[in-house]
């Protein structure tokens, strides 16, 4: 069985061997945390280049929205495994839901707050007087207002589109630094991302999630699906366009191949930072989840009691 990996930053599947012809077929369901985006790009990949095949698993992609209910479909077992951020993860520890991160493609987080560049507005701490649609619940909300950083900010719900932010110069949006300012420029508008790693959020993002009842249960089949997720991402960063085309057919949110595009080249720097090889994708590491779970204590969005960093992650047997 699983257990936690200490101060290991190898992911699992740099342990394991690829080669599973001989072992049957399961099936599962993967269920994502957003409409197909490039931010998935590795999970496509698996599937588009029949790495999932090649490790004996039929996955299904399910795409997810605003408000997915990602972690309550893996409690009643109508999916077998989730993607999720990091932040997502402890608030589901926090609240009795037992799921464990196995490995995150995207090192260094995409969130950021989108505003036009005609609104002057430079810095996080310029915001005020602005309408900021983003989804409540949302714990890079709590940092922000803990830094003082949404004082005379309005913060009413994400619609899950740029279009008011196209429409008026007084919105901003959560978005991914990847996604949404292209959408924003395809429409004409020039826009700006305001980083929260910038100011410290800095949460793992687009990680695969599971149980631990799951993994404990199914050890051997969450082994071959890390692996083939690890190597999905591999094949994503090096060659994403069949992949693409995929998310392409999957997202009905008006997604299109330039955004894709752009996309992948925001998130090589974002999955592979400082010259990471690329064979380390999906690494994690004790120290990083230690930080957010003491920033979340600090916001007192956990207690130290519930969700510990060894729990949170495993990387090892």
């Amino acid at each position: 069985m699983f257990v936690g990996c200490g101060s290991a930053d190898k992911p699992l599947a740099s342990k394991l061997n690829s080669s599973t012809a001989s072992q049957p077929t399961d099936s599962v369901t993967l269920m994502l945390n957003w409409y197909p985006e490039a931010e998935h790009g590795g999970f496509y990949a698996a599937k588009a280049h029949g790495i999932f095949l090649k490790h004996g698993l039929e996955v299904n992609i399910r795409a997810g929205g605003p408000n997915a209910p990602v972690a309550q479909e893996m409690v009643v077992g109508r999916v077998q495994f989730g993607i999720a951020n990091a932040d997502d993860v402890l608030n589901f520890r926090q609240n009795d839901v037992d799921v464990v991160a196995l490995m995150a493609p995207i090192q260094n987080t995409p969130r950021c707050v989108l505003v036009r560049e005609d609104s002057g507005i430079q810095r996080l701490d310029g915001l005020k007087g602005l309408t900021l649609q983003a989804n409540k619940g949302q714990a890079f909300l709590d940092f922000m207002e803990s830094r003082g950083l949404l004082s005379g900010v309005q913060v009413v719900p994400y619609s899950g589109t740029v279009a008011n932010l196209v429409a008026d110069t007084k919105t901003a949006i959560q978005a991914y630094s990847f996604s949404e300012p292209m959408l924003a420029e395809q429409q004409g508008v020039k826009v700006r991302a305001l980083m929260l790693g910038d100011i410290g959020f800095n949460p793992y993002a687009s990680c695969l999630i599971a149980t631990k009842d799951y993994i404990t249960k199914n050890p051997d089949l969450v082994r071959r699906m890390v692996a083939a997720c690890n190597e999905g991402w591999q094949k994503y960063l090096e060659s994403p366009e069949t992949a693409n085309a995929q998310i392409l057919e999957q997202n009905s949110q008006g997604m299109t191949k330039e955004a894709l595009a752009f996309g992948v080249e925001k998130l090589r720097p974002l999955c592979l930072p400082n010259n990471m090889p690329v064979a380390e994708v999906g690494k994690m590491t004790l120290e990083r989840w230690q930080e957010l779970i003491d920033q979340f204590i600090a916001l007192k969005l956990v207690t130290a009691e519930k969700v510990k960093a060894s729990e949170a992650f495993q990387t090892s047997l």
